[in-house]
């Protein structure tokens, strides 16, 4: 285990120093610096230069690349252009805005899903597995934009239940974690399903059941846990893409965390905070996709990681 950890970390350090070499030479080279942080039909060539001189980019490619690099290792990636505050900071602080809007998600996915998959799998070929399968199919094809949208013109705007964004309170985080949530209660509740279903015809099954153990001993014990391997792959990459989608869902919401702040860096050619962003978006995500690999062991003692 130590030795596989070793290798995860080092590994992952290799993906983020490509990451960050990536980042670099593609702020430089999709064009002049200058114009990316300043609108260019305001820009005279006196305040172009001024901008070059002030942001060092006068200076040698390679040499603003080793400031780059010494900083980006020490996590520092310099001072938002924005809002004139470190950009890491400014990063950290909105973290645990994106975690709790995640956290919340999953909450919900994982308590919709595992009901509606056990009941669809213990119920082939009726009219309760097909409504579960159809409702299921249905929400993992809506986009989540139209979501969004919908719910805040129903729930905001119409019934006035909640409202249409902000943050501050638990009525601030229902429509961003269910907007969130909706796609992947499909996705997962059919592939849950499905492993579920195969679960239930092995010999394992039958054997629980002849020894009088009790039908949610056998579901909950027995073959929840043996398909939840299926269940913790597509848990990872549903994280993964639930960082990806809070950028919308973020900007939409007015929610103040990580991929809002990515976007209004994009709009305000903030690039320190934009480096920041994605840089500690890789990090969460590797950290991530190594706690996935740890809990195949704690799931299944037979996985061994080498």
């Amino acid at each position: 285990m130590t030795s596989y950890l070793l290798r995860r970390l080092a590994a992952s350090a290799v993906v983020i120093l490509v990451l960050l070499v990536g980042v670099f030479f593609a702020t430089h080279y999709i064009g002049d610096p200058a114009f990316l942080l300043v609108d260019r039909e305001f820009l005279s060539e006196a305040e172009r230069q001024e901008v070059i001189r002030q942001g060092g980019f006068d200076r040698p490619l390679w040499d603003q690349f080793a400031d780059f690099m010494s900083g980006a290792l020490r996590a520092d990636f310099g001072t938002s252009i924005w809002q004139n505050r470190p950009a890491t900071a400014l990063v950290l602080e909105h973290v645990p805005r994106t975690g709790l809007l995640a956290g919340a998600t999953l909450a919900i996915v994982i308590a919709a899903v595992v009901p509606l998959a056990l009941l669809a799998a213990r119920t082939p070929g009726s009219p309760l597995h097909a409504a579960i399968t159809t409702l299921a199919t249905a929400a993992g094809s809506l986009p989540g934009f139209w979501l969004a949208l919908a719910l805040t013109y129903v729930f905001a705007v119409e019934l006035r239940w909640l409202p249409t964004g902000g943050y501050g309170s638990w009525r601030h985080l229902v429509l961003p974690a269910v907007a969130l949530a909706v796609g992947p209660i499909g996705r997962y509740t059919l592939v849950l399903e499905a492993a579920l279903a195969g679960q239930l015809r092995e010999n394992y099954v039958r054997t629980a059941r002849a020894k009088g153990l009790t039908e949610s001993t056998v579901l909950l014990r027995h073959v929840l846990r043996n398909a939840s391997i299926i269940g913790l792959t597509l848990l990872g990459g549903e994280i993964i893409l639930l960082l990806n989608g809070t950028v919308l869902i973020e900007t939409i919401f007015s929610w103040p965390g990580v991929g809002g702040l990515a976007y209004t860096a994009v709009t305000r050619r903030d690039l320190p905070v934009l480096m920041a962003s994605v840089f500690y978006v890789a990090v969460i995500v590797l950290i991530v996709n190594l706690v996935v690999d740890l809990a195949y062991v704690a799931v299944d003692p037979r996985v061994r990681l080498k």
